[in-house]
Parts: structure tokens; C-alpha cells; sequence
């Protein structure tokens, strides 16, 4: 009888998992920006993503695996970039210095998507893609670095490998060719999103290389404040996309951008009271050039 029940509890709770999943699908659920690897899995909130996280620890792919998929990466957008275009230049000019810091074994590139909307990615390897739109929207080099640095974090921390350990580990079962593995993990990266603890660790490291590089830590807040004026501007007409709201911002991979913005503004205000003459480069002028004059 008692195990019944629990088969009654059972179907009673996915059921009502699925009409509110189905609810939420019909309100046009939406991120107030797109999240870094446009989201497929958004409605499945933090509880799945926490599970994934924990059950990938203990497969055995090691940082040599992940350094071969970013050396196969690499190659397939290096046979596309332009090397002379100012704007990779740039961001990758900033990459060079901001990567003197990392530990992972990785050589980081940039690479360019041209693409209006304000975006960025990043993928296992040292691997980040920036869309032209961003360049754009952001208001300083702190801004942009800051947002760099989000996406290193998310690297530097595992964040991208964790997404694709399942899908790597039964490729190499099957004995697939590695091509095959990096076209696998790829695709799952494209309908990944990583979950909000991720998304809070990879601001946090952000900021503490903003803190410990030439910068503004301004430019953390200042990034998310560019990108909520770029959200208010391009969707002005689009109640749903302003302002906090509970149920959309849980049920979204990013916490709430105005969130962020106030947290890291307050926090490097503070740092501003204990340093108040500390000399920093903020670089609005370096952004509208792509010549960086910030770091020695």
C-alpha cells in the first residue's frame, strides 16, 4: 500500500512538473539577454544542473582530452577568421595578457561571430567567440574585458567540460573518429546552458582579474548596465523583458542582470573607499579605436 502511495506521489509531482513546464512554454519564457550557450535546457532549472555537475566528476576525462578538442576548435575557426580585421585583433590582444593568469593548459583565442545582438561563448579548450554586437554595446575595455573574463572563468573553472563529459565519454566507447567527438560536444554546447551557480562562479572570477589586472572593477557592473540599456532600448515594447521576475529569473540559466549589475557596482564602489588613490584604466577610448592603452 505504502509503495502505492508512492507511485500515486510519484506520477501526481511529474505530472504537475510537466503543466508547468508547459505553462511557462506558452508565457514565452525568456532570458532578458541570450545566454552564453543559448539555452535549449532553460525550463529544467538549477536541481538537474546540479545533479549533472556532481555525476560528471567521477568520469575520467582529463584536461589532455579537453585540450585536443580546443586544439580541433581552433583549427575549424582559424581556417575561417580573418586575422586582419581590427576587431580580432583587438580582442585578442586583450586575450594575450588577460591569459598570463590562467592555469589550464590551454592556449585562449577570440574569435568573432557577425552578429548584432550582444553575445559570448565559450567553448571547452580556450576557446571563446564574441559577436561584433558586443563590441559594439559595451562602453569601455574594462566592460569588455570583464565580459572576456566571465567566459575565461567558465573555462578556467570546467564549466565547458562538465557539459560534454557524457557525450565524450560514450563517443569514445563507440570508437568514433575524434572529429566525430568534437562534432558531438559541440552540438551539445549549442543546446547547453550552464546553470546559475556556474554563471555566479565564472562573475565572480571576472571580477577578481579585474581586480588584480589594470582595470576599472567597475567594469563588471558597467558591462551588465551596457547590456540592460542595450535590452531596454532594443526591446522597449516588450513588457516581459523588463524588470525582475521571480518565476522567469528561476527558471532562466543567468541570474537577472540588474541583479548583478547592483551586486558588482556596490562591490567595487567599496573597493573604491579602500583604494581611493589607486590609478585605473577604464579605456572608453581604447573600445572605439580596437587599440588597446591600458595594460604596461
Amino acid at each position: 500500500m505504502n509503495n502505492r502511495a508512492q507511485l500515486i506521489g510519484l506520477i501526481v509531482l511529474l505530472g504537475a512538473g510537466v503543466a508547468l513546464a508547459v505553462v511557462l512554454s506558452l508565457g514565452r519564457v525568456s532570458t532578458p539577454l541570450p545566454s552564453s550557450l543559448a539555452p535549449a535546457f532553460g525550463l529544467l532549472g538549477v536541481p538537474v544542473k546540479t545533479v549533472d555537475h556532481l555525476i560528471t566528476r567521477v568520469i575520467p576525462i582529463t584536461d589532455v582530452d579537453e585540450r585536443e578538442l580546443g586544439e580541433v576548435l581552433r583549427a575549424a575557426y582559424d581556417a575561417q577568421a580573418d586575422e586582419g580585421n581590427p576587431d580580432f585583433a583587438y580582442t585578442n590582444d586583450l586575450m594575450t595578457h588577460m591569459a598570463t593568469v590562467a592555469k589550464r593548459p590551454f592556449e585562449y583565442r577570440v574569435y568573432l561571430l557577425d552578429c548584432t545582438e550582444p553575445n559570448a561563448m565559450a567553448l571547452p579548450g580556450g576557446v571563446i567567440v564574441v559577436t561584433t554586437g558586443l563590441l559594439d554595446v559595451l562602453e569601455s575595455e574594462s566592460e569588455l574585458v570583464a565580459v572576456l573574463g566571465h567566459e575565461l572563468g567558465h573555462i578556467e573553472l570546467g564549466h565547458c567540460l562538465d557539459a560534454v563529459k557524457f557525450r565524450l565519454l560514450a563517443e569514445k566507447v563507440g570508437e568514433r573518429t575524434f572529429g566525430e567527438i568534437v562534432d558531438a560536444a559541440v552540438r551539445m554546447l549549442m543546446s547547453h546552458s550552464f546553470s546559475k551557480t556556474q554563471e555566479d562562479e565564472a562573475d565572480e572570477y571576472a571580477y577578481t582579474m579585474l581586480v588584480n589586472s589594470p582595470y576599472d572593477p567597475r567594469g563588471l557592473g558597467r558591462s551588465f548596465s551596457s547590456l540592460l540599456e542595450y535590452r531596454e532600448l532594443s526591446h522597449a515594447s516588450d513588457a516581459r523583458l523588463r524588470g525582475a521576475d521571480p518565476i522567469r529569473d528561476y527558471f532562466t540559466s543567468h541570474p537577472p542582470l540588474e541583479i548583478r549589475e547592483a551586486e558588482f557596482l556596490e562591490r567595487a564602489e567599496a573597493w573604491w573607499r579602500r583604494n581611493p588613490g589607486e590609478a585605473r584604466c577604464v579605456g572608453e577610448g581604447s573600445i572605439k579605436d580596437r587599440v588597446s592603452a591600458c595594460w604596461p
